[in-house]
């Protein structure tokens, strides 16, 4: 074998390896780009708090709702039969049916930014699922056009849209009493609003 063919068949398992190594790394940057996006993450400051709610707490009054606040398709509540829980990190306070056992809320961002904010109980948890909270559902503010398609109701206050998202039956152990704390948020998520 001559220098010349010897440089040529380095010279062509050189071009070889750096083609693998493009091909390598364009395939992993291919697959980021066509995999979803995480869930959820922890936003750097989240604020999780435990909500009690018997009957005998101090109720917050729905008569002053703001006029810009439209929901989609759902009955008005009678306000009287409604608590409310402030979420501060979005500015808004949120209604529940009264009646309900105490559970928890978490705010939340996604990889995208997007802000919400999940509610969830112990008593809902499940063995079913890895790591399962017990969760109840989310609202989400100003939600992207492919999250719209999880949400059931959507309401506008201002100039923010507000979607609630109701969790799977799929994990928890008691899907009756998901379905009643389900039933709570519907029917107070068009009373929602701003702080």
């Amino acid at each position: 074998m001559t220098y010349a063919q010897g440089h040529k068949r380095r010279l062509v398992l050189v071009l070889a390896l750096i083609a693998a190594v493009v091909l390598i790394v364009g395939g992993v940057i291919a697959l980021n780009i066509s995999s979803p996006e995480p869930r959820a993450t922890v936003t750097p400051s989240p604020q999780s708090t435990e909500v009690d709610d018997d009957d005998t707490s101090t109720d917050s009054s729905v008569e002053s709702q703001p006029a810009q606040s439209e929901a989609s398709s759902v009955p008005t509540v009678d306000p009287a039969t409604l608590n409310s829980v402030e979420i501060t990190p979005l500015a808004i306070e949120v209604f529940y049916t009264k009646g309900i056992d105490g559970f928890d809320f978490t705010v939340k961002r996604t990889a995208d930014q997007t802000e919400y904010v999940e509610f969830s109980t112990a008593a809902l948890a499940g063995t079913k699922c890895t790591d399962d909270q017990g969760s109840i559902a989310s609202i989400i503010k100003n939600p992207t056009p492919a999250t719209l398609l999880t949400t059931t109701q959507t309401v506008k206050v201002g100039d923010v849209t507000y979607g609630l998202s109701l969790a799977g039956s799929d994990c928890t152990p008691d899907a009756a009493l998901l379905d009643q704390y389900q039933t709570a948020f519907k029917n107070g998520f068009s009373s929602l609003r701003a702080l």
